[in-house]
This record gives C-alpha cells, structure tokens and sequence, in this order.
C-alpha cells in the first residue's frame, strides 16, 4: 500500500479538483461521476491495486477511454508518483501492444473491459537501472507519461514528460468551466491537455468513445457540448455527412482545430455552416505540449502562437518553439532540442505583416518538382472543391526525369471510372494550381484517409 508515499507535486491538482465539489465531472455512455466521486474514486485507487506489484515508481500503462474509473487511476497513479502509458482500446492493436511495453519498461498493465471492470497484468521487470529517464522520475519521485506518436509517417516514437511540468500552466491559468468533448484520448498531447483544461476549470468532460459524426453529434446535443476539439479532418467528416444538420448544435460556442493543417475551402464551409460558432486552430506537439494560440479569425489560418513562457521564431521559413512543458527526451530516438532548449517542428510558416503565423505544412512533406516547390496543402485545398470528392491526400511520388511528380489519393462520393476520375480532375485544377502542381497520378481510394486519431495519414508511393 502506497499512501503515506505520494508525490507532493500533485497536491494542488487534487485539492483544486475537491472543491468543485458536486459539479459534473466526467461523462460517458451509462457512466458518470462528479467531482467529489472523481477525487473518492483517486483515494480509493490504492487499496483496489493492492497486490498488483505497484510502487511508488512503477511504470504503469492504462488502456482505456477517459472515463471516471480511468481519470481516476491516472490521478491515483501520477499521485503516487508513478509514470502512466495511457494507450486507447482500439490503437494499437492488441497484438502490437508489446513492443510499446518494452519500449516503456511497463511493469503493470491495467486493461478496461467496460467502464467499471479492469484487469491487472504484471509483467516481467527489466533487469538493471532502466532506461536513465524514467529512472530519473523515479529517484525523484517525480509523476511521468510517456506518449507514442501514431507512427503514421515513420517509426513511432516514445517520449517522456514530466506531468507535474506539462500541468503547470493549469495552476495559473483560468477559464470558464467548459462543457467540453473529449475528442481524442489521452494518449495523445491534445487530449491529456483537453482533458486536463476541463477538469483544472471545473467543466464537464463528455466522452463519446464511438466517434463516428452521427455519434459526436447526439453527444453535443444530448450533454450540450459547447466546446469541441477536433481535427481539419474530422470536421470535414461532419461536413460531408450532414449529421449535423440532424441535431440540435445550439450548445456550440467554441470549435477548435488541431494535430494537422487545415485546408482553406473547409474553413470557409465551416464558418458558413456555424455562423454562431468561433472557430480557433490550436498548435502544439507532443515535444513542446500544446501552445497558446489566438485565431486571427473565425475564417483565417492564421494565428498569433506563444506567450505565457511559451516562446516561438522562424529559421528559414520553419517554425521552432522553446516550451516550459517540453519533454524530458525520447526513450527510443535522440534528443531533438537544441542545447538551449529550442525545437526545430519541421513545420514550414509564412508569416504575415503583423506578425500572424500560417503553417503551410511539413518541410518534409515539401514535393520538389524539378527544382519547383509544391505544398500539398494548396493541391488538396484545390481537390476538396472538385464534385465527387470525400477527401484527398496528396504526396510525391518518384520519378527519374523531375525527381518527383505530384500524386493524389481520392476518397469519392460516388464509384467513378478512374480514367474518367483523372481527366476530369485534371480539368479542374487547370487554371486553380500551376502546371507543376497538378497531379499526375491520381488514386482512387479504398481504405480511409485518416488513422484512428482522424489525422490524414500518409501512404506510400
């Protein structure tokens, strides 16, 4: 039992968390709890772990949605000075949930199989000192998470935070208590800090675990949501399926959008579908924690990012952000920061005369077309206003005369023959993108654009 050995870092968030009292807390499908429940839930934790083989330190991984029961172990667990590896049930898979437990040292495993019944797995314990981060949060007695990438773009990696850190700027920011969806979970940046923003502001957290658009939507309408988090491609999801036109959105006050560009037309369709709604972008990565931003407009992308000791400049047209709530380092890759702290994002910025930021994407993702510079962004902002079109991601494909020729994946509306597809596609961007910017290669598409986090993902050419 590990009461009397909690790490004190933690006490302010527990305290903050009892005084909202009988105020709505978290909610979810035939589940929830208010705040005075939550913090029972946390003391109560301890003696239900009992004989797992937890101890101040232990790494532990939590699969599951941000339930009451869940919140409350990862609170029990940070309290106890633990480091927590939140993973979703549906990503990854079961069977490749191992290579991310040796990747994490994870000694114990607890799985949810429904809102209020878990498992308890005990794994075997790495020989030795372990890696030097997470021994570092042990000897501390510092809590810990460690957070994987999707992996969708390369290997995916395992990054370290201090959670006493990445909470901070909680302790000193205030906000109305939102009614807030819990769109992504909280293995993922934006959801540990959409999460953590709603709860330290005394709002309520609905989760809605199947996050289909019809099913988002009976969530607004039901708990009357008035503030939700997402993704450009979520978004344009909802659009498309006109689910919202079949629920009462009225509680929406505030859509915010992140983890990936968003493309202009979607914006604009946005905006004029949610008159009444302010539309804000948010900026962060897993490496430097979520930033403040401020949306120029409702209908601009551009944004001012920064503040509060959150710091920001530009090297040759590529953002890099210095963070309090940066993290310790990479379990699995090298450390990205400079020697003074500062992080190059990869993401290529064009900033305006007053001093707004729009991220036109990743350098990395940059087509070079015999020496012209093509950014998918602008080619799919293109394709999206095409008839017959769901969605695209566009990428470069090699080619030994220009080095590389711009190639489109299309997700329809409706079966087109692909010949037919391409040529009249082609018509259409001509006279919107330069010659060198149309596609060469169109692809019809036969699985979803987008991963379980409902991010466009990449596919290989």
């Amino acid at each position: 039992m590990i009461e009397p050995e909690t790490s004190p870092r933690m006490d302010w968030l527990l305290e903050r968390l009892a005084g909202f009292g009988e105020r709505e807390a978290v909610i979810g499908p035939g589940v929830s709890a208010d705040y005075a429940d939550l913090v029972a839930r946390v003391e109560e934790w301890p003696r239900a772990w009992r004989g797992t083989g937890v101890r101040p330190g232990s790494v532990v991984a939590v699969i599951g949605d941000a339930l009451p029961a869940t919140v409350a172990l990862v609170l029990a667990l940070a309290r106890a000075g633990c480091t927590v590896v939140p993973m979703s049930p549906r990503d990854p898979a079961p069977e490749a949930r191992a290579p991310r437990f040796a990747t994490a040292e994870v000694e114990t495993v607890f799985e949810f199989t429904d809102p209020e019944r878990w498992t308890a797995t005990e794994l075997t314990r790495p020989e030795g000192p372990g890696h030097p981060l997470l021994s570092g949060l042990r000897s501390d007695r510092e809590p810990g998470l460690v957070l994987f990438s999707s992996g969708s773009t390369g290997e995916t990696k395992a990054a370290v935070l201090s959670l006493p850190r990445l909470l901070d700027r909680f302790r000193a920011e205030t906000s109305r208590p939102w009614r807030t969806l819990q769109f992504l979970g909280f293995d993922h940046i934006g959801g540990v800090n959409t999460l953590f923003h709603t709860l330290c502001n005394g709002g309520a957290a609905i989760v809605e675990p199947r996050r289909t658009a019809e099913r988002v939507c009976r969530a607004v309408e039901e708990h009357r949501v008035e503030l939700l988090p997402t993704t450009p491609t979520f978004l344009n999801m909802l659009l498309i399926s006109g689910a919202h036109r079949d629920h009462d959105l009225s509680s929406l006050r505030l859509i915010t959008y992140g983890t990936e560009p968003m493309r202009e037309v979607t914006l604009q369709h946005l905006a004029r579908t949610f008159p009444e709604v302010r539309l804000k972008q948010t900026y962060g990565l897993t490496e430097t924690g979520i930033l403040p931003t401020r949306s120029d407009s409702s209908t601009s992308l551009g944004m001012r990012i920064g503040g509060d000791g959150f710091e920001t400049k530009i090297v040759d047209g590529v953002l890099w952000v210095r963070s309090p709530g940066s993290m310790l380092g990479y379990l699995n890759s090298v450390d990205p920061f400079e020697a003074d702290g500062w992080l190059n994002t990869g993401d290529v910025v064009e900033e305006g005369v007053d001093g707004s930021l729009r991220v036109i994407g990743r350098r990395s993702k940059i087509i070079n077309i015999g020496g012209e510079k093509v950014f998918p962004a602008r080619v799919e902002n293109v394709l999206l206003q095409a008839p017959n079109v769901r969605d695209v991601v566009v990428h470069g494909r090699s080619n030994a005369v220009t080095g590389q020729v711009v190639a489109a994946r299309v997700d329809l509306l409706e079966d087109e023959e692909p010949r037919v597809l391409a040529k009249r596609l082609r018509l259409f961007c001509a006279g919107r993108l330069a010659p060198h910017e149309i596609p060469a290669v169109f692809v019809r598409a036969e699985e979803p654009l987008h991963g379980s986090r409902f991010k466009r993902q990449g596919w290989n050419t």
